[in-house]
């Protein structure tokens, strides 16, 4: 019988992780694409501005936001951690 290794067990673990977040990923990412809410969000805010509100949720890697101002032709976004709120 052959012994298992802890490098085969690391490989495993971390083989896991990502594809946990994968499937995390994918099902916000369609349930953004269908104007739902993501399930899992880190934190979520809503700002208030004169025209409307800003809805954004920053998940583990992404952030996805959803305008509903006048000012912003866009409804929703989503992308890498890093994009920023549209301001016009």
């Amino acid at each position: 019988m052959k012994k298992v290794q802890k490098g085969d067990v690391i490989k495993v673990i971390v083989l896991a992780i990502i594809i946990i977040w994968i499937i995390i990923f994918f099902i916000d990412y369609f349930r953004a694409r269908q104007s739902k809410t993501p399930i899992f969000c880190i934190s979520e805010q809503t700002k208030e501005y004169d025209d409307g509100t800003v809805y954004s949720c920053t998940g583990l890697g992404y952030k996805m936001y959803k305008y509903d101002r006048s000012s912003i032709d866009a409804s929703i976004e989503f992308g890498p951690f890093f994009i920023k709120e549209r301001t016009e």
